[in-house]
């Protein structure tokens, strides 16, 4: 698990789909679904319910967004004091 990869979970959830989440972010989908395979395989859960209306964070993967969002929120805390 890396920023980037943060990052794309992260977008993925508030964006509801890969799709989406590829236009957003100016990625291939499939390179975005195979991140999903990968974080999902290393971490050894489900991070999103797959529906007709896109995709949904499973309860564990509610708890990896949020630890998420907390990890990048300390990471550009940090990287803006060192950029100061």
């Amino acid at each position: 698990m890396n920023e980037k990869e943060l990052r794309y979970m992260k977008c993925i959830a508030e964006a509801g789909s890969v799709q989406k989440a590829a236009v957003l972010l100016q990625k291939n989908p499939s390179s975005l679904s195979r991140a999903v395979h990968r974080v999902e395989e290393d971490m050894d859960i489900i991070l999103f319910k797959r529906t007709p209306e896109g995709l949904r964070p499973t309860p564990e993967g509610e708890v990896y967004l949020q630890a998420a969002d907390e990890i990048l929120t300390m990471y550009d805390e940090l990287k803006q004091s060192a950029e100061s």
